[in-house]
């Protein structure tokens, strides 16, 4: 049965909502405010969730809903000055809301014992310079960038087009690995300039936004694998990844049978290289632009259609359309499945977290998201350092060419703490993965699409 199948309650009992009914005045009034927890000091960020920078996230860490947001918290900023001071100046309470068991350091308990042990850890890789950046490998991984785009354009200005969509294709690939580092924070110093770094790779590299990027991308880190949370699992019916994946969804709208049937195989081709590249490109990003006025981002994405194209007429001779659509579209496409097929492959067959339930930022790293074949160097490559899933998911904001001895660490934590730490080969995260959408598939292909007599809340 493929893991993604299954549905995870453990590490969390019903939460508090932080609402009484039954009160009213400025009892009543308190009790509306939204609350987060961070080192046991409750902060009211009722008013500022709407200016927050990282987008609605923050509501994913609402001690209201019984969140422990101190390790999301200090992972998203560590780099960032701006963000303490914000803390600092919000209205602050001791602790009040009722904290699902198993998050906190001050905990009396084995989980509250683990997560000291794991702040203590962290400490030390500090102290070790595991979160130091290098401008020698940020400057490498953009040579290498340069390289690919160029050889591109040789092999079509040589007429070895299928080779140079493949190198292209490789290009946006790589543009997409070296956005998301910067764009978390741990490729430079300075997140102002890594958001700018961010924003032009993501913006030529695949013809889309950093900042929503980055909206839609910490919801992921700061739930994994969680109904409702995740967007990375939030695809149904396109793709479902998980047996109530359509019953759980905001629409449930049934699968076609199919479709359903044969999702593993289209997963690649189709949904990675067409659906979601076509949707990205063409409506989700240039609609967030335009909305927030992004417009420095919306001209990085505009030169990535009219740049690149006029590049490639040049090289060839074609005619605009012929360049637009094989020299730009058709390298997407091989992007697309590039990116999403790989970013799959460290958690999506994973067991899945109901919507109220509230682990530690270790237990959803470790139970939600698997390593695969971490120091070996041609999957640390191919995969972008993303391999080592589990590492990034503890510290998004370390440096990734780190990860590999990071990850050997983790080992030797993880066995001392009697705690499971799932490493993988390449070969078997893609059949993990594979047969797990093949497995859901089926299921969906079997009861119609949808199961009916599922009751959700």
């Amino acid at each position: 049965m493929g893991r993604g199948a299954q549905q995870d309650q453990r590490g969390g009992a019903t939460p508090a909502t932080g609402k009484l009914r039954g009160v009213g005045g400025a009892e009543a009034e308190e009790q509306e405010k939204q609350w987060v927890l961070i080192d046991n000091v409750e902060y009211d960020v009722t008013n500022f969730m709407r200016r927050h920078p990282g987008g609605s996230v923050i509501r994913y860490g609402l001690a209201n809903t019984g969140a422990d947001a101190t390790e999301m918290y200090k992972a998203f900023h560590l780099r960032s000055k701006k963000a303490n001071l914000i803390l600092k100046s919000l209205p602050k309470r001791e602790p009040q809301c009722k904290i699902q068991p198993g998050q906190s350091i001050s905990e009396d308990s084995e989980e509250g014992k683990i997560n000291r042990a794991f702040v203590e850890f962290e400490e030390q890789l500090k102290a070790d310079g595991f979160f130091q950046t290098s401008k020698t490998h940020a400057f490498m991984r953009a040579a290498e960038l340069v390289v690919l785009f160029v050889l591109g354009l040789y092999a079509f200005s040589q007429g070895y087009t299928v080779t140079a969509v493949l190198l292209h294709g490789l290009f946006g690939g790589r543009c997409g690995w070296l956005q998301h580092e910067a764009g978390h924070g741990s490729l430079v110093d300075s997140v102002w300039l890594g958001h700018r770094i961010q924003h032009v790779l993501i913006g030529f590299g695949l013809g889309t936004s950093g900042h929503l990027w980055r909206v839609m991308h910490n919801k992921h880190h700061s739930a994994t694998q969680k109904v409702g949370h995740d967007l990375d699992i939030d695809t149904a019916p396109v793709v479902s990844f998980f047996k109530t994946a359509v019953e759980k969804s905001k629409f449930r709208t049934p699968m076609l049978p199919m479709w359903a049937r044969v999702q593993a195989f289209t997963f690649l081709p189709l949904t990675s290289g067409v659906f979601v590249m076509w949707f990205w490109l063409g409506l989700l990003h240039p609609r967030h632009v335009l909305r927030n006025g992004l417009w420095e981002e919306g001209l990085y994405m505009l030169s990535s259609h009219i740049v690149r194209t006029l590049l490639v007429q040049q090289c060839t001779g074609w005619s605009l359309l012929s360049s637009y659509m094989i020299g730009y579209w058709a390298s997407m496409w091989v992007s697309g499945m590039y990116l999403f097929g790989h970013f799959s492959l460290s958690h999506t067959h994973k067991d899945v977290v109901e919507r109220d339930v509230h682990k530690s930022w270790l237990r959803y790293a470790l139970e939600h998201t698997v390593d695969i074949d971490p120091g070996f160097w041609p999957v640390d490559w191919i995969m972008g350092y993303l391999n080592c899933q589990v590492i990034h998911h503890l510290w998004p904001q370390m440096p990734q060419f780190h990860q590999p001895e990071v990850s050997r660490r983790l080992t030797q934590f993880c066995e001392t703490h009697g705690l499971e730490y799932e490493k993988v080969s390449y070969l078997t995260a893609w059949k993990m993965t594979l047969g797990n959408l093949h497995e859901v598939g089926r299921h969906y292909a079997q009861n119609g699409g949808i199961d009916k007599t599922l009751k959700v809340d």
